[in-house]
């Protein structure tokens, strides 16, 4: 098992003098009182009612495994064994309502929070106005960590969402019968949407030698995808990329089922719960994962490799994970337990920002290395594909659990 490495960053640290303003400087970090130090109490801000719900049900199993684990590695600081503890609060899916709770929670060891790009952007300015660094429970946008670039206070264990499709539309272009090669996407007009409409999937469109057809936006929360999707099918693109959160990935998909209209290949932003509500059509669908048990080539002295993860997971819940959202969660919990230990316990924001900023070694579900954006450079995106209503690796060869089925086989149907 492996405990990360210590490697000096000096810049991250210097630079972060120059994000502190007179705000900043009002309001001081006020630490919870009279804890031992191997006492660590996480506060972790969930999803777990409204729209993102269905993440937030499987990102809570994620985190119970992970703190009942942590609680039984042994880890110690100053000669006793750690005990965590977890606040929990639900930010109902509300970004203005997730804000306000870090703001609550601001007196805990840790803060994990943010389901989402869209409630991180609101986070960020009050780590950085409290001077506490912090944890995203689920935020990956690239653009939403760029204005902390050289002072990062929210760190984001996921990697980064700039490569979310970088290596499947490299696999895609390399499929025939039928070979494809044009690309559309729908998309909602927020930071998810426009960010990776407009920098992320047209470079990675290019490196792949196809052609973006275009972007069709929806409104967020819009209960309508008649119309965008109308204007897709006439672009007769070979791809189709739906990159949006659960619930629109199903509006969409229905509304793709009730018109017959499938192309050849269909990608996925997001996994959670569409086998139940899609069916066989789902069948052949490329999504991006960040984890499956096979990858057990890292580890962490909390659940050891990602197999030891999935098999507590199993004996918990009575399955296997039925993807990587729990194992995500847990992974943050991992993260954040070993940045308190190295920074001998909570009680001081600027050494857990520090032992963050130097972090460098591995957990169960990847390495962590993070970036001067506070993105992990260090974890990577494996194209999946659903197959018998579970998301199978694909590819890279080397890693890969199954064949790619192609085309998509409910464009056979049609």
């Amino acid at each position: 098992m492996t405990f990360p490495r210590v490697s000096r960053r000096r810049l991250l640290k210097a630079g972060a003098a120059t994000l502190v303003g007179a705000a900043a400087v009002q309001a001081p970090f006020i630490g919870r009182a009279q804890a031992a130090a191997n006492e660590l109490e996480i506060a972790v801000i969930n999803s777990l009612s409204g729209r993102m719900a269905r993440y937030g049900l499987e990102l809570k199993r994620g985190i119970d495994l992970a703190v009942t684990a942590a609680n039984e590695s042994g880890l110690e600081i100053d000669g006793a064994p750690i005990e965590v503890g977890i606040k929990e609060y639900d930010d109902k899916s509300e970004a203005v309502t997730a804000a306000r709770l870090v703001e609550r929670a601001i007196d805990s060891d840790l803060v994990i929070a943010g389901v989402g790009s869209v409630n991180a952007k609101t986070i960020i300015p009050v780590a950085q106005r409290l001077r506490t660094p912090m944890l995203s429970l689920w935020a990956q946008v690239d653009g939403v960590f760029a204005g902390q670039k050289g002072a990062p206070y929210v760190f984001g264990p996921m990697p980064p969402f700039s490569l979310y499709y970088t290596q499947i539309l490299e696999m895609v272009s390399q499929l025939d019968d039928p070979s494809v090669r044009t690309v559309a996407m729908i998309t909602p007009r927020d930071e998810l949407g426009v960010f990776t409409a407009e920098q992320y999937v047209p470079s990675d469109v290019e490196k792949a030698g196809l052609e973006l057809l275009g972007t069709e936006f929806f409104p967020p929360n819009s209960q309508d995808f008649s119309s965008a999707l109308d204007r897709i099918r006439r672009l007769e693109p070979d791809i189709l990329i739906i990159n949006c959160y659960t619930p629109d990935i199903i509006a969409v998909y229905k509304e793709m089922q009730a018109t017959g209209y499938f192309p050849p290949v269909v990608i996925v932003e997001a996994p959670t719960n569409l086998a139940e509500s899609l069916g066989s059509d789902l069948e052949g669908v490329f999504v991006p994962g960040f984890w499956d048990p096979t990858l057990d080539s890292t580890s962490d002295p909390i659940f050891g490799t990602s197999r030891d993860f999935s098999a507590r997971y199993q004996e918990a819940y009575g399955e296997a994970p039925p993807d990587f959202v729990a194992a995500n969660a847990a992974n943050t919990i991992v993260v954040g337990v070993m940045a308190l230990v190295a920074a001998g316990g909570g009680g001081d924001p600027e050494k857990l920002r520090e032992s963050l900023i130097e972090m460098d070694g591995e957990t169960f579900f990847s390495t962590v290395r993070f970036a001067d954006d506070g993105l992990n450079q260090g974890g990577m995106v494996y194209p999946s594909q659903f197959q018998d209503g579970a998301p199978r690796l694909v590819y890279p060869p080397e890693l890969k659990t199954a064949e790619i089925i192609h085309p998509l086989p409910a464009h056979q149907k049609n």
